[in-house]
């Protein structure tokens, strides 16, 4: 009986392990002996966790661990470990390519090419592997559709510095979020700093990630958002909540969040596996669902979510997104004053 049920039991991780990409049987026997991977995520907390979760069900003897914050926050708390000799996280994702740059240049990351990605849109792939974008979205305003009428809403980003939406608008604050500083400096490169002088001017509320930004609009605590996370918003129309997108004409920042395994890892193997797993098609599927733009060619998007070819995008190259981090940040503190 007891062989029975042995047999069973390896039967069954073999099954398992099917799920999962082609890796390499070493590679899976060390992650084991690893026994963990240290995820540090800035995407929203409902989404990793249950992408974390669903990576435990597995039972491959490796557990994600999440480290869930927003990008700034993530990238600082990076710098300040390593900085102290630190290594806790196995594998970096944020919304700023431009931490990426950075890393690389730091000899911080080190190059891996997910299985896979070969068949991925190449948009999503960066040239030498040191990062796979593993999921895109758009910086996009909202508004409350029970307070904001349908003529009301605005056409262009311009339309945001109507004095008549003085007070009633919300941003979030780039230093914490990379989403916003990327997308924030997308929009300097369209319109330049007068922008966000006038848009200061507004007086909007501030809050901490693109998040809360969604929230605010949604609890009518704010008319529209300024920019916010295109995905979020999608989660929030997919619920019943009483938001919409709102389309400038000039188009809406592009924003791709890549991953990336780093150099001083303290679980490596594991890492490469669960890397593999995040860019298959469950995971990616798992990504679409939530109004997420993701590479791999076999996934289905929700019939509500406008595809990324019919947007007009506006699209910050990684280095620029680098030249940009810091200046968007202190600009941000000086005009809007927190």
């Amino acid at each position: 009986m007891k062989k029975h049920a042995l047999l069973g039991l390896v039967l069954a991780l073999l099954v398992l392990l099917a799920t999962l990409p082609a890796a390499a049987q070493d590679v899976m026997e060390l992650a084991r002996k690893e026994g963990k991977v240290v995820w540090y995520s800035s995407i929203a907390l409902p989404i990793a966790q249950e992408l974390c979760n669903l990576f435990n069900s597995k039972n491959l003897g490796i557990e994600c661990v999440l480290h869930r914050s927003g990008s700034g926050k993530l990238f600082r708390r990076l710098l300040q470990e390593a900085r102290a000799g630190i290594y806790n996280a196995d594998i970096l994702h944020t919304s700023n390519i431009g931490h990426f740059v950075t890393l690389r240049k730091e000899k911080a990351i080190i190059p891996y090419r997910p299985k896979g990605t070969e068949r991925f849109d190449p948009n999503f792939l960066e040239k030498d592997g040191y990062w796979t974008i593993l999921r895109a979205s758009v910086y996009i305003p909202a508004y409350n559709t029970t307070k904001v009428k349908p003529e009301e809403v605005p056409q262009s980003w311009l339309d945001f510095l109507d004095p008549k939406w003085k007070g009633k608008l919300v941003n979030a604050h780039p230093s914490y979020s990379g989403f916003v500083s990327v997308g924030m400096a997308a929009l300097v490169k369209l319109f330049g700093w007068e922008f966000f002088d006038k848009l200061a001017a507004q007086k909007p509320r501030i809050v901490q990630s693109a998040v809360d930004a969604t929230t605010f609009v949604v609890r009518g605590e704010a008319l529209m958002s300024a920019g916010g996370t295109g995905y979020q918003t999608f989660d929030a129309i997919q619920r019943g909540e009483p938001i919409q997108y709102v389309y400038p004409k000039e188009g809406v920042p592009f924003i791709a969040s890549p991953q990336a395994i780093l150099a001083k890892a303290p679980h490596p193997n594991a890492a490469k596996v669960f890397s593999d797993w995040l860019f298959s098609k469950e995971a990616q599927q798992v990504l679409a669902n939530h109004g997420l733009y993701v590479g791999h060619p076999d996934v289905q998007y929700p019939p509500s979510l406008k595809p990324l070819k019919d947007l007009k995008l506006i699209i910050l190259t990684p280095e620029e997104a680098v030249k940009m981090r810091k200046p968007v940040r202190e600009a941000f503190r000086k005009k809007f004053g927190v």
